[in-house]
């Protein structure tokens, strides 16, 4: 017997569950401080979305630089000024800015 072959739509649909479940995963370890098991599921969630041509949805929830997830009071700082939001990562040191659109009233 041969292998099934799965087709591109149905392999994208496995990636993006599994995506979510390394990510959902990866909220539960954050959250019970086992951080290194948290960024593994991160960085594999990255390369399966990378080999599968997906997206991962979940921009601001990680550390691009350690991949470490973000739990706000624990391992990240979080300040707004100038019209932007950074959010400092606590593990690494890495700053993310973004910036607050502006309300028009």
């Amino acid at each position: 017997m041969g292998r099934r072959h799965v087709g591109k739509g149905d392999a994208k649909e496995i990636a993006r569950e599994r995506i979510e479940r390394l990510f959902e995963l990866a909220r539960q370890e954050a959250s019970a401080d086992k951080q290194p098991n948290a960024q593994r599921y991160v960085s594999l969630a990255l390369k399966i979305g990378q080999r599968h041509k997906v997206r991962t949805g979940h921009k601001r929830t990680y550390c691009p630089e350690c991949y470490s997830y973000f739990i706000p009071p624990k391992n990240v700082r979080v300040r707004t000024s100038r019209g932007k939001i950074a959010m400092t990562c606590l593990a690494c040191g890495n700053v993310l800015r973004i910036p607050m659109k502006s309300i028009k009233g």
